[in-house]
């Protein structure tokens, strides 16, 4: 490839990064106009003003301000997501989970040596959750799960142990000790049918 060819790259390369990353300004700047009220002078609401003045519908701009309010709980923790598809999933977990869910999905994409998919997210999600988001529809009706409320309250417990230890940068418990219990825990289960 000749240098002009590879410099042409270059830039259209980071055309795409400036405008996948796009979602998360949009985001920013569409909650700022909404909490401020900023679209007073000309529109009665803020349906209004995005429908007529921007011209998007109302899914869109709502998502955009939910993945921004995504991305604003997990960048104190370090990596983000770079597009909104990784976003999505996440929007409907409290802050604490997104947080968890983010953190595995990284960790099963870097131990797979590629980056993160949503389909990394969704599957973190439901191990957070305890929800299975791939189960099809013919086998949820006919394997109903069951969670005692003791072991939803340990369960919560757990992952809030987690989270003390995540903000607290693994100092009060290593997140190499954390994957290794999850790890033989899961052995354990799949041991015993």
């Amino acid at each position: 490839m000749q240098a002009e060819q590879r410099e042409r790259l270059t830039k259209l390369v980071a055309t795409i990064n400036d405008n996948v990353r796009n979602f998360y300004k949009i985001g920013l700047a569409l909650k700022e106009i909404q909490d401020k009220r900023l679209y007073r002078d000309n529109y009665d609401t803020f349906d209004e003003f995005f429908k007529n003045y921007l011209n998007i519908d109302r899914s869109y701009a709502y998502r955009q301000i939910a993945a921004s309010e995504v991305i604003n709980n997990l960048s104190p923790n370090g990596d983000v997501p770079l597009n909104e598809s990784q976003v999505r999933p996440l929007t409907g977990l409290k802050p604490s989970e997104q947080q968890l869910a983010w953190q595995h999905a990284i960790d099963v994409a870097e131990t797979s040596g590629r980056k993160v998919t949503s389909l990394d997210v969704k599957r973190a999600i439901s191990i957070v959750t305890g929800k299975d988001s791939f189960t099809s529809k013919k086998s949820k009706t006919e394997n109903i799960d069951v969670v005692s409320k003791d072991f939803k309250k340990v369960y919560d417990i757990f992952l809030n142990e987690i989270m003390k230890a995540m903000n607290s940068n693994w100092e009060s418990t290593s997140k190499r000790i954390i994957i290794h219990r999850l790890k033989t825990l899961i052995k354990f289960l799949k041991s015993h049918k």
